[in-house]
């Protein structure tokens, strides 16, 4: 036969509840706390910015300049914080992409040749493009998975995670009017820019570990 609990016990026991579920609380905090960005379904890296000779060659760090790049299941945002841009020139930001980096040939350089390579899956995407009104400026822009239709050349992006990133900021000359400044700002081509074109600027962001 079951005996009744006193005054002193029932307390005792509903301590020792409200102590196991503080307990669980605080067990469910830290496991949460430990999970990373990309549970959620982003993930987030920044990178500097350097400017570029002809074939892309290293000149010099771009001081306080950067760019991020949010990943997610649906393609990739891209914004770009930067300085030393010629101010009344239409400029572009352009993503060269890598699908599968563990297939390039000489390191995932697009000088190189490794865009070329079957197995890359590399693709020239056209993100954004604008007037540069200053000295510093910023562009953003998004490249959707499977997008062809502003991919210059490949697929697009195939995997926002795993795809190395080439961001080249590319000056397209003074600004035009009508028609030829949105081709400026559409094309890759020489035969669109306004005297010359030149790659100005380059960030880097390697696939998501």
């Amino acid at each position: 036969m079951e005996m009744a609990m006193t005054s002193t016990e029932r307390k005792g026991k509903k301590s020792m509840r409200s102590r196991f579920v503080t307990v669980l609380a605080a067990l469910a905090i830290t496991l949460l706390a430990g999970v990373p960005a990309t549970a959620a379904g982003s993930e987030t890296g920044i990178s500097g910015v350097f400017t570029i000779g002809p074939g892309h060659t290293f000149i010099a760090d771009v001081p306080g300049a950067s760019t991020t790049l949010v990943r997610t299941p649906n393609g990739i945002s891209v914004s770009v914080q930067t300085s030393g841009l010629l101010a009344g020139h239409a400029v572009t930001v352009w993503a060269l992409i890598f699908n599968d980096p563990s297939q390039c040939l000489a390191g995932c350089e697009e000088m190189a040749g490794d865009l070329n390579v079957p197995g890359v899956q590399g693709a020239v995407f056209h993100v954004t493009g604008h007037v540069v009104s200053g000295n510093t400026d910023s562009f953003g822009g998004r490249v959707n998975v499977g997008d062809a239709a502003n991919s210059v050349r490949g697929p697009g992006l195939l995997d926002p995670y795993g795809a190395r990133i080439h961001l080249i900021i590319r000056d397209h000359g003074v600004a035009a009017t009508g028609e030829l400044l949105q081709q400026q700002f559409n094309d890759i081509s020489p035969r669109f820019c306004n005297v010359s074109c030149f790659d100005a600027q380059k960030s880097v962001h390697a696939p998501h570990q």
